[in-house]
Parts: C-alpha cells; structure tokens; sequence
C-alpha cells in the first residue's frame, strides 16, 4: 500500500505540526522545481544557435524562454512571502537517531544488519526536536525501500564535517560554510565522509527514477525540513558507495544545550526523580535525554501497567509521573486512576500528541497537575515541570 506523503485531516497531528509540514513539503517542491526551471533554461540556451535560422523555431524558443523566467519570478516572490520564523533549540541528536534506527530495524529484512555509527559523543544541532525525528525516520525508511534486495549491511554514520565554499559551489549545495553534522547512509560498512563523493540533492533525484511518485515526494518534503533547518541533503555518485547523506549545521561543543539564552538557566534545573510513561520506544531517548539534561533522574516505563507496578514498589522514591494518554494494555486514563489508589497525592503531568487537553478533562479535574501536547520544546517542558515542583514547595 502507498504511503500518504502527508495527511492533513490526520488527527494525530496537531495544528502546528499540520502548517510544519506543508511547508516544509512547500519548501522542498519549491525549491525542486526552481532547479528544473533552471535547467530546461540552460537547455533552451545550448540550442539557441541551432534554430538562429529558422524564425519560428526561434520564436517558439523564445517565448518558453520567457515562460520560465515568469514561472522562476512565480517562485522566488512565493518563497520570499511563505517563511516562518523557526523556534529551533540546541539538542543533541544521537539519541535520537538511535530510536530512529531501532525503528527501522523492525521493517527492515531480517538478514540485513542495520548498524550507528558516530565520530563523537554528542552532535549538536539546532532543530525542532520532534519533526527533525520524523523526518529522518521517514527519509530512513524511504531509503532501505531503494536498497539493493541483495543487501546484507547498512550503516548510518554521523560525523562532523567542515564545508569550503568552492566545494559547496561545486554542487551547488545550499549550506553556507561552516561545521556540519552530516548523516550518510551506505550499503555495506561506513567509510569517513567524502563530499567529493556526493551529488546534489536535484541530480540525484533525476538518478533515483522512482517508480512511485509518492516516494519521490516524501523525500522532496524531508529536503524541505532539512532546508529549513539550514541543510541540505546529498546523494552519491556511486550507487554502490554512498546513498544518501543529509548535513545540518552542528555545534562543536556541547553549550547551553535546549536551554533558551533568555531564561535564567538555575530555574530549570532540578534533582528530582521522573518516572516517564510512553510507549514509543522512538522518543524514550529522546525525552530521557532532555530530563538529564536538566540534572532530573528518570525511571522509564513503557505502559500504564508496568508505571502502577514501579510506583508501587517505590513509595516516596518518585516525584512526578508524566504519563502518555494512548498506550497498550493500560492507558493514561486507567493508570492515572489506579496510581490515585496506590497515593492519592501523586502528581502526574499528563502527555499526549494523540488527544487534546479537552479530551483529558476528567482526568485534569481528578487531580493530574497539567497537560502538555505534543511535539514540545525542551524549555516548554522544563518550564511546565519547575512550576509543578515549584508550586509544591512550602
């Protein structure tokens, strides 16, 4: 069955997420067909001499000439008057690409071995933390759908790259100069990343010739995320070497990670003990990473059921219980209730992307102490948490 590229009467996407995408997705098609438009002009002017006498052939070349630069102005005055300003946090993204691949893991065949890499203990980008994860899950999975059926290995390797403008120029790549965390993927063992290896994101696509134009899409909105993000995204030129690579801007250490400059970084800190319950294992790292980063132990369960048997045999070990709404064997509802047994003064902070605030109302007036929707930035959520522990203290 066909994957959507992008779904916008699905539930499960919040408002913001909705515009996130589509113009993301807009983005990527933007730019795609700027760089066709472009090319069929460099085309028309090699066989400009060819037709210099036959007039109606030249006319003929003419007009299209002025067709696509009408069509090129179209897109230039849509993309200056369609961007939105970004609210991107320092985050490391190595857990997060690790749920990544322990997801694809499991659609992948069973004789492929699918392996991580890094060059470094943290990559440091700037992103929006949920969408950056969707996306590489997404452009992760559209290329082990291009494997080789004969493949026995692939391996994603991040590491930290410094960008020259010739070289850049050269494949009219759109990152500035600078440090890049670049994600490559291979068929067979990783090898260190080599840009002269690589092809634009345009000529590549022209390479792939992909049966379904679907999956052709969903790799133009996956550029479009990666370009909003102050990327690009590369392909190689043999297919038997490196496949693809995407290149963020990267941070070289790792300061005032997801913390806002702007906030008084004490304030959200804590020493205070989480118990964190979810059941996409895609985004434990992810969340578990931000809850130490802001100095908070963390107890993981992946169901209600496991969260009522842990904070049984902890009594007054655990301080807050963020609890996903949508889960298997017990959801949010039902663990709530059943933790309000085990202590009636538990606070837990609920957490869905599923449901809204409104659908949780009984809960809320049963006692949760707030609700928090996701996707969620890191400072929304150590904001959301010190005023809990804040408003509880004597």
């Amino acid at each position: 069955m066909t994957r959507p590229v992008f779904d916008p009467t699905d539930k499960t996407f919040s408002g913001e997420e909705r515009v996130a995408n589509l113009l993301a997705l807009s983005r990527g098609l933007h730019t795609a067909l700027q760089t066709l438009l472009q090319s069929v002009r460099s085309y028309g002017e090699l066989i400009e001499d060819d037709v210099e006498d036959r007039p109606g052939a030249a006319a003929y070349l003419t007009t299209s000439r002025q067709m696509l630069d009408r069509g090129l102005l179209w897109l230039d005055v849509f993309q200056r008057n369609t961007r939105v300003p970004n609210e991107f946090e320092k985050l490391d993204i190595r857990p997060m690409l690790e749920g990544v691949v322990q997801r694809c893991r499991k659609i992948l065949p069973s004789k492929v071995d699918l392996r991580l890499e890094f060059d470094t203990e943290a990559v440091i980008v700037e992103g929006a933390v949920f969408q950056l994860q969707d996306t590489l899950l997404e452009t992760l999975q559209s290329c082990v759908e291009l494997l080789d059926p004969e493949a026995e290995s692939l391996t994603v390797r991040v590491e930290h790259c410094q960008f020259g403008a010739a070289d850049l120029s050269a494949l009219r790549c759109r990152c500035e100069p600078g440090l890049y965390a670049v994600i490559h993927l291979r068929a067979g063992p990783a090898v260190p990343f080599r840009l002269a290896e690589c092809a634009g994101f345009w000529d590549g696509m022209l390479r792939l010739r992909l049966a379904d134009p679907a999956g052709e899409l969903r790799l133009l909105h996956g550029f479009g995320v990666f370009l909003e993000h102050g990327g690009d995204v590369l392909f190689g030129r043999d297919p038997a070497g490196l496949l693809l690579a995407v290149a963020l801007p990267a941070e070289a250490k790792r300061k005032d990670m997801q913390v806002d400059p702007h906030l008084d970084d004490e304030a959200l800190y804590g020493t205070e003990t989480i118990l964190l319950v979810d059941d996409e294992d895609m985004i434990w790292d992810v969340i578990i990473d931000m809850l130490q980063e802001l100095g908070y132990s963390v107890i993981l369960a992946g169901n209600g059921l496991d969260a009522v048997d842990i904070y049984r045999d902890n009594p007054g070990l655990i301080d807050l219980v963020m609890l996903d709404m949508v889960m298997p064997e017990l959801d949010g509802h039902g663990a709530f209730f059943r933790l309000k047994e085990i202590d009636p003064n538990v606070r837990v902070l609920l957490s869905s992307g599923y449901v809204s605030e409104e659908d949780a109302r009984d809960v809320l007036d049963a006692g949760a102490v707030g609700f928090l929707q996701k996707p969620y930035r890191m400072v929304d959520l150590a904001r959301r948490i010190r005023s809990i522990f804040d408003a509880a203290a004597p």
